[in-house]
Order: C-alpha cells, then structure tokens, then sequence
C-alpha cells in the first residue's frame, strides 16, 4: 500500500512540492508562534521569579508588577517588618517606575528604572554580565537587550527622570520585552523622582518559603493593626509572578489562539486539496482496484498513506525552518524572543497528524462513490 500511496504522491512532483510546502508553512508559523509565547512567558515572569524574595509588599489594589506606585513609606515598612522576626530571614526594598530614556546619539528608549539597596542587593540585577557588580551614585546598570536594540554600553550616559546617567555594566534577566529594566542605587532613585522616603516594594526572604502564603495573610492583618492602618497588599512569589505574566499575555493570547487556527486551516485546506485532486485523477485506477477485488478500507488506507507521508515531510521541514528562522528573527528583532521546547515540538507534530487524517478524509468518500462498472465502459 504505501508503494502504491508513494506512486501516487510523486508522480505529480510539482503537486506534491505544493501540498509539502503548505504544511510545512504551516508548520514554521505554528512552532514559531508556540515559541514566541514561550519566549515571552519566560520573559515577563522571571524577574519576579528569579529575584531572591518570597514574599512582595506593595500599596492596596497592586496584583503585578506593574501596576504599584513608590508610594509606601519606608520607615512606616520596617515598623512592620520589625514585629516579624520570627518569621523573616531578611528583606530589602526598591524604587520601580516606568520612565523613558534617551541615548547620547538622541534613541528613545522605555526603560523601568529600579533602584535598590545595593548593600542587600536584592531586587537589583540577576546576573551581571559585564562591567560593575553595583551602581555607585549616579551610575546605571542596563539589560543587555538595551545593547542590542539601542546600543547602549558599558561607558555610555543615559538621560532618564531628568538628569545623565552613566552605564557601569550589562546584565540580563531584565527584559520585559515592551520595556528593559535599568538599575540604579535607591537613593538615586528616589531622588531622581522626587519619592524621598518612599519606596514601591518590600521584598522579604522567608524562614520557611514554602509558607508564603500564609505569611502574605498574617503580614496584611498586622498592617491593618497599625495606627493608622497601613494601607498595603502582601503577595507571595509565584502568584506575583503569574498575575505579571497574566496582564502582559492576557491580551495577546486570543490573538495567537486565532492565528494559529488559521495556520492549521491553511495547512489543512493546501494538503486536503492536493489529496483530494490526486485522487480524483486516480479515479479511473482506484476504480480498477475495485473492480479486481479490493475493498474500500484498502483504498481508504492507500489515500490515508498519501496524507500522512505528506505531513510528515511538511512537519520535517517546517521544524527545520523554525530552528533556523528563530534565531535569525531574533538577532533583528528584540522583541522577537523564543524559547523551542521538545514538548512543543510533539505538539506540533500532532497536530500535523490530525491535519493530515483530516485531509484525506473527504477524498475517501469520493472512492467510496466510484463505480468499477463505469470504468470498464470508459
């Protein structure tokens, strides 16, 4: 059977070429989307993730990164924090505002300017790439995406929030894809925007970690024991973490659930109609089969082989274009982030199978239709 789907397939080399190439089209905008979310969803949670804090304090109505103010003041904090020794290892806190900054050759860029006490260092730069560990005053730590996007290095300035910067190192970890973080020591931050005193963030690490939660709960009843109340929410990593990544990707993954149906529909409709009109040329020979003998399960089966040799080569080649194009797109594009994950790949291929068996489905009905007699009359 597969000698005779083969037959079939690559007696028409120009029809085949075409039915490959739609799903392998198909394919490469299915893998390459799966791998941009990826890329994405890894992005915009792990700074919150990777950040040594278990448990994150900011003003009432905070539920992500980004949606808190540098209103909390400091002192009115560490009253609070003080009535928890049983319970914190340590803590820090931070300044995080989205700004836009300038270059010296004039690119404007939307940065998040965090400043965070270096002598903790918890809330500052994950992994320090390049240059100085920690900004001194007026110095600034960049994401290396700022590099390749904008060209910012080590020993340009900056101008953000009013004053010059200058770039003491590089680290990763901080890009959020709409934005890149900088860092910057607190008090030059607070300064900066004129928040003397007051800060967006506690950051507590925790004696036992895997209680979080239920040191997020105590830690906002005692803040409503204060005088006056401190007007505060408590959050523990993960679920901070996932609300960030909920707020930047809620309102992109309809749009990739819509494109990707409608890459499995093109595939779909490129090979079904390719399957479809082999077959009907066939129809005189698939006829002759019948007429000697053979069942229409046979036939199904040979129809059947042809789309499944056919999304096989269409899934080999579109994964082979997705692990050459991805990075390619992403040295031009920033924003272009993708992670490829063998599990995704499985995916995909499945889904190519179910476009496959989809795809030769309705010629099989049109075998089911051939009469042996009529061929013998032609």
């Amino acid at each position: 059977m597969l000698i005779v789907a083969r037959k079939n397939l690559f007696s028409e080399r120009t029809r085949l070429a075409i039915s490959v190439g739609g799903v392998a089209l198909s394919v490469l905008l299915i893998s390459l989307l799966l791998a941009l979310f990826r890329g994405w969803n890894e992005k915009v949670g792990g700074y919150v993730e990777d950040v040594d804090a278990d448990v994150w304090i900011a003003q009432q109505g905070t539920v992500d990164f980004f949606t808190a103010l540098p209103v909390l003041p400091k002192d009115e904090g560490e009253k609070l924090l003080d009535q928890l020794p049983s319970a914190i290892k340590g803590w820090s806190s931070i300044v995080a505002v989205p700004l836009e900054a300038t270059s010296e050759s004039g690119k404007t860029m939307d940065i998040e300017l965090v400043g965070y006490d270096t002598e903790t260092g918890i809330g500052g730069p994950l992994k320090i790439i390049e240059g100085e560990s920690s900004p001194g005053p007026g110095e600034m730590i960049v994401d290396a995406a700022l590099t390749r996007r904008f060209g910012v290095d080590v020993g340009d300035k900056l101008n953000a929030a009013g004053r010059d910067w200058t770039v003491v190192g590089r680290a990763t970890g901080g890009d959020f894809i709409a934005f890149r973080m900088v860092f910057v020591n607190l008090a030059d931050a607070q300064a900066a925007i004129q928040q003397e005193g007051r800060v967006t963030y506690f950051m507590l690490q925790l004696k036992t970690p895997e209680k979080a939660s239920e040191w997020a709960n105590v830690i906002e009843f005692r803040a409503q024991d204060q005088d006056p109340p401190l007007p505060i929410v408590a959050i523990s990593r993960d679920e901070f973490a996932e609300n960030t990544r909920n707020r930047v990707l809620g309102n992109v993954v309809p749009i990739l659930t819509v494109i990707l149906a409608l890459a499995f529909i093109v595939g779909l409709a490129v090979a079904g109609l390719t399957i479809y009109t082999a077959t009907v040329e066939k129809a005189r020979e698939f006829g002759i089969l019948k007429a000697v003998g053979f069942k229409n399960m046979y036939l199904y089966r040979v129809v059947f082989e042809q789309s499944l040799v056919t999304g096989i080569l269409g899934f080999i080649i579109g994964v082979a274009l997705t692990l050459v194009f991805g990075p390619f797109a992403e040295d031009f594009v920033p924003q272009f982030v993708i992670l490829i994950r063998w599990q995704d790949i499985l995916a995909v291929l499945g889904a190519t199978l179910l476009m496959a068996v989809l795809a030769g489905y309705i010629p099989t009905r049109r075998l089911a239709a051939i009469d042996p007699i009529s061929v013998f009359r032609a």
